[in-house]
Order: C-alpha cells, then sequence, then structure tokens
C-alpha cells in the first residue's frame, strides 16, 4: 500500500498545474454557455424557447459537446507523455508491485482529476438549465449531456491505452479503436436520445481500463536492444 500511496502522490504533483489549466478551460466554458442561454431568452419570448429545446430538440449547451472529450485527451497526454520519455514508465513497472495495480493506479488518479471537471461541468449545466427551464428541461439537458461526459471518459482511457502501447502498428490500431468507442457517445440525435442505454453505454469504458493492461505487460516484459 506504502508503493501505492507513492504513486497516487507521484501522479497529483504530476498533472496538478496542467490539470488546473484544464478547469479554468471548463469554467470559461460554463460561464460562456450561462451567456449563451441567457440571450436566447432577450431575443425570444421564454414560450418560444422552450418550444425549441423541449420539442424541437434545439440544445441549448452543444458548445459542452467536445469539451469533456478534448478535456479527457489532455489528461492522459499530461500523465503519460512524461512517462513515456526515455521509458521512465518502465521504471515504475519494476517496483515490487503488480504491474496490473501500478496501472490502475495511475488511472485511478487520471480518471479522479478527469470525473472532478465532468462533475462540475454537470453541476453547473444543471444550475445554468434550472434558473431558466423546468424540471423535465434540468432532467432533459442533463441526461443529453451525460453521453458527452462518457466521451471524455473514453477519450482518456483511449490516450492512456494508445500511449502505453510499445508497438507502434498496435497504438494506431489502438487509437482508431479508441477514437470510434468515443464516436459512440457522440452520435445526433434528439435531446435525451441516449436516455435508454445510459447502463450498457459504461460497458465499453470497463472494456478499455481491462485493455490498458495488456499494453502495460507488453512493455514491462518485452526484451529491449
Amino acid at each position: 500500500m506504502t508503493m501505492i500511496a507513492a504513486i497516487f502522490r507521484k501522479e497529483y504533483y504530476k498533472i496538478r498545474w496542467p490539470w488546473l489549466i484544464v478547469l479554468l478551460f471548463n469554467l470559461g466554458l460554463m460561464g460562456y454557455i450561462g451567456i449563451a442561454t441567457r440571450r436566447l431568452f432577450i431575443l425570444d419570448h421564454p414560450e418560444v424557447v422552450w418550444y425549441r429545446v423541449l420539442h424541437l430538440g434545439q440544445i441549448h449547451c452543444e458548445h459542452l459537446m467536445y469539451a469533456p472529450l478534448l478535456s479527457g485527451i489532455l489528461i492522459a497526454c499530461f500523465q503519460f507523455l512524461p512517462e513515456m520519455r526515455g521509458e521512465r514508465f518502465r521504471l515504475v513497472l519494476h517496483l515490487p508491485v503488480s504491474p496490473g495495480y501500478v496501472a490502475l493506479s495511475h488511472l485511478f488518479v487520471g480518471l479522479t482529476a478527469y470525473m472532478i471537471l465532468a462533475c462540475m461541468d454537470l453541476a453547473l449545466l444543471g444550475a445554468i438549465t434550472a434558473r431558466f427551464f423546468s424540471r423535465e428541461g434540468i432532467m432533459t439537458t442533463l441526461i443529453t449531456a451525460l453521453p458527452w461526459i462518457l466521451a471524455g471518459a473514453a477519450a482518456y482511457l483511449g490516450g492512456a491505452l494508445t500511449l502505453l502501447e510499445p508497438n507502434s502498428r498496435l497504438r494506431a490500431v489502438n487509437l482508431a479503436l479508441s477514437a470510434g468507442v468515443a464516436g459512440l457517445y457522440l452520435g445526433k440525435g434528439m435531446p435525451g436520445s441516449y436516455a435508454p442505454s445510459i447502463g450498457l453505454l459504461v460497458l465499453p469504458l470497463a472494456l478499455m481500463m481491462l485493455a490498458i493492461l495488456l499494453p502495460v505487460l507488453r512493455f514491462r516484459y518485452r526484451r529491449v536492444g
């Protein structure tokens, strides 16, 4: 447990400042969404805006769609690019701890950092929506945004899967597969259309976490030189 705690501390100190930059970006974007939503009600009567959003499927928070994806990619790069420079990650894998525990410890820190941003985005989005819409509008908006949050988690896990892969050909395959999985959550449709399948959408993320163990083991036990 001491080794795992040391990994947690190392990862925290490594990504804390870059993470704050991503946090400020998300806060700025949520501020913009708040202003843009208020502007809708300035330009039109509330009944018109409600009809467009709740019945015609106009998404008032569409600017948030790709922000979680970008956040997940950035956190993965901040966390794993330094580790792969000079194959520093290989040194960590030689600690007297299972490579699986080492990999999961890194993923735990990265996913926690991402989920803090994601939960903040959802909370602020809910607060912005509650100011202008009824409970139905709040629920529809949050259910619409939830797959975008899952896309960011897929982007983070896909970034880890790609960056930790020592084989360049497999790295390209992992990148393509990760892009495909993230794309599953970004389909165009009516607001809330993903609601019936939210539970199933978590399954690809769990499979990606398990898949990350494969490049980690290859990296740990491959021959060098």
